[in-house]
């Protein structure tokens, strides 16, 4: 079941339903994407400039 949710219905959810939401949408996301494409992005996400390589790493086992 498909279901659509524009602004004002996300200004409804808590803060537990936006959570769940948002881990529902980045699982279908990041499912077509290879493993070399998730650890890229990733690096991107957690990236401050700094080397986060070891942690991404760890992430992954």
């Amino acid at each position: 079941m498909d279901t659509i949710i524009d602004k004002a219905g996300l200004e409804r959810l808590n803060h537990a339903q936006k959570k769940e939401l948002l881990n529902g949408l980045a699982a279908s996301l990041l499912q077509e994407l290879t493993e070399k494409e998730k650890k890229d992005l990733l690096q991107k996400i957690v990236s401050c400039g700094g080397d986060t390589w070891q942690v991404i790493d760890m992430v992954e086992h």
